[in-house]
């Protein structure tokens, strides 16, 4: 439900493509990078749990996107 809210929010455009570039700069400006917090647990390597905890490191911040671009088909 959390990436499925995300993809509503930010997945705007009038083709695939832009959708896929607003949906990679809500990841890139909205999500924190933060390497000193790094959970390499199962759950904190999800994109979910990127987007709840509003930041991420180099693995989490893609499997957003991915999860995102998934959800958006």
């Amino acid at each position: 439900p959390l990436v499925r809210e995300f993809v509503t929010r930010h997945a705007q455009g009038r083709d695939d493509r832009e959708r896929a570039v607003a949906l990679y700069l809500a990841v890139r400006d909205g999500l924190r990078y933060d390497p000193y917090r790094i959970d390499l647990s199962v759950h904190g390597m999800k994109g979910s749990t990127a987007l709840a905890n509003g930041y991420g490191w180099c693995v989490p911040k893609p499997a957003a996107l991915a999860a995102a671009c998934r959800a958006a088909g």
